[in-house]
C-alpha cells in the first residue's frame, strides 16, 4: 500500500488535533461541542463494522469477501475510538445540563442520569465492546464458526442502544425517544457499510456479483434509516407533545432545518434512487461515489443530532474535531488494512506453492 494516504491522514490528524488545542485556550466549550457531534460519527464506524461482521458470520454471502477486510480494519479503530471519548467524561458538566448541580436537583430522572453511574455505565460499554471485538478479529471473516456471534449482535444492540441514551440524547435530558437508539445504531450500520464498500472498490477487489450484492445491502440499510428516522419524527409530530416537540424544533429551526432537509435527500432519496439503477451499482465509480455521499451525509446527521439541543449551538470546531478523530483513525485503519492484505498474500501464495508441490509428487 502507498504511504501517501497514511501520510495524509497522519497529516490532517495533527492540523486538526492543533487547531482544536488552540481553541481549547480560547473557547473550551465549542471545542467540547464539536468533539462530541464529531465523536458520534467516528465511534459508530467501528461498532457498526463489529455488527456486520457478526452479521456475516451468521449469513455468510459473496459480499464478505470483500467486505471482510475493511471492516476488522475498522474494529481494529476501536480502542483509539473509545481513548477520544476521555475529554468529555472529564469535563461532564461543559456539555451535560444534568451533571450540573443546579439543574440536576429538578430532574426527574437523576437516578440514571448521573455522574458515578454514568461513568460506570461507560466503563461496562468499553469492556464489553473491547472483548467483541477481540472476537472479531480473532474468528470473523477468518472461514471458521463464530459461536459468539449471535450473542454478540445482542450484547452490542443493548450497549450501543444505552450508549446514544447516555452520550448524545442526554445533551437534552429532559427529552427521551424509545426509537433513538436504534436509529443510530442504523446510521452506524450504514457508514460502517459505506466506508467498508468504498475501501474494497479503491482496493480493487471486487466484482461485478460482489457490488451488486453490496449496493443490495446499502439499499436496505437506507430504508432501515430512513424508517426510522421518519417514524420518530411521525410520532412525536403526531402526538404533539410539549415536552417532545422542542427536540425537533431546535432541529428544523433556522439552518438546521435546511441541514435536515439535505440529510434526507443525501442519505436517504438520491443514493436510494441512484442504487436502484443497476448500473450504479455494478460500476465502480458510481458506486463510490455513492459511499461518499453516504458518509458525509452521516457525519452532518450527527452533527445535526447533537450540536442544536447544546448551549452554543453549532460550533466551527466541529470540523476540525472531525479531520483530528477522522485522520488518527485512518491512519490506524489503512495500517491494519495493509498488515490483513499482506498477511492474506502470504498466505495465498503458500497455499499456491502446497498445491505445486503437490501437484509435483503426484508426477513424480
Amino acid at each position: 500500500m502507498s504511504r501517501r494516504p497514511l501520510s495524509a491522514a497522519v497529516g490532517a490528524a495533527l492540523a486538526g488535533g492543533a487547531v482544536c488545542a488552540i481553541g481549547a485556550l480560547v473557547d473550551p466549550q465549542a471545542v467540547l461541542r464539536g468533539w462530541l457531534a464529531s465523536f458520534a460519527f467516528w465511534i459508530g464506524l467501528p461498532l457498526g463494522a463489529m455488527m456486520l461482521l457478526f452479521a456475516h458470520d451468521l449469513t455468510g454471502g459473496r459480499w464478505g469477501a470483500a467486505a471482510v477486510p475493511p471492516l476488522r480494519a475498522m474494529v481494529a479503530v476501536l480502542p483509539l475510538a473509545l481513548l477520544l471519548l476521555v475529554p468529555v467524561l472529564f469535563l461532564l458538566p461543559e456539555l451535560y445540563p444534568w451533571a450540573r448541580t443546579a439543574v440536576a436537583v429538578h430532574l426527574k430522572n437523576r437516578f440514571y442520569l448521573n455522574a458515578p453511574f454514568f461513568y460506570g455505565r461507560t466503563a461496562v460499554y468499553a469492556v464489553v465492546w473491547l472483548g467483541l471485538a477481540l472476537v472479531a478479529l480473532l474468528c470473523s471473516g477468518r472461514g471458521r464458526s463464530n459461536p459468539l456471534a449471535a450473542p454478540g449482535l445482542i450484547l452490542l444492540g443493548l450497549t450501543v442502544t444505552f450508549a446514544s441514551f447516555d452520550w448524545f440524547m442526554s445533551v437534552e435530558p429532559e427529552w427521551g425517544s424509545s426509537i433513538y437508539g436504534m436509529m443510530i445504531v442504523s446510521g452506524q450500520l450504514l457508514g460502517a457499510l459505506a466506508l467498508a464498500t468504498l475501501a474494497a472498490i479503491l482496493g480493487g477487489r471486487t466484482d461485478t456479483g460482489q457490488r451488486r450484492d453490496l449496493g443490495s445491502l446499502l439499499i436496505a440499510a437506507i430504508l432501515l434509516w430512513f424508517y426510522l428516522s421518519f417514524m420518530q419524527f411521525l410520532i412525536v409530530w403526531q402526538e404533539n407533545l410539549p415536552h417532545e416537540i422542542p427536540w425537533y424544533v431546535a432541529r428544523l429551526s433556522g439552518g438546521w432545518g435546511w441541514v435536515a432537509v439535505l440529510g434526507a435527500l443525501a442519505q436517504g432519496a438520491l443514493p436510494f434512487a441512484a442504487l436502484i439503477w443497476w448500473p450504479v451499482k455494478r460500476s465502480r465509480g458510481g458506486l463510490a461515489a455513492v459511499c461518499l455521499l453516504l458518509l458525509a451525509a452521516h457525519l452532518l446527521e450527527c452533527w445535526w443530532l447533537i450540536m442544536p439541543g447544546l448551549e452554543g449551538g453549532f460550533s466551527w470546531f466541529a470540523p476540525a474535531a472531525t479531520f483530528a478523530m477522522g485522520g488518527a483513525g485512518m491512519a490506524v485503519f489503512l495500517w491494519r488494512l495493509g498488515a490483513d492484505r499482506r498477511h492474506s498474500g502470504r498466505s495465498e501464495q503458500t497455499t499456491r506453492t502446497a498445491g505445486l508441490m503437490a501437484e509435483g509428487i503426484r508426477h513424480g
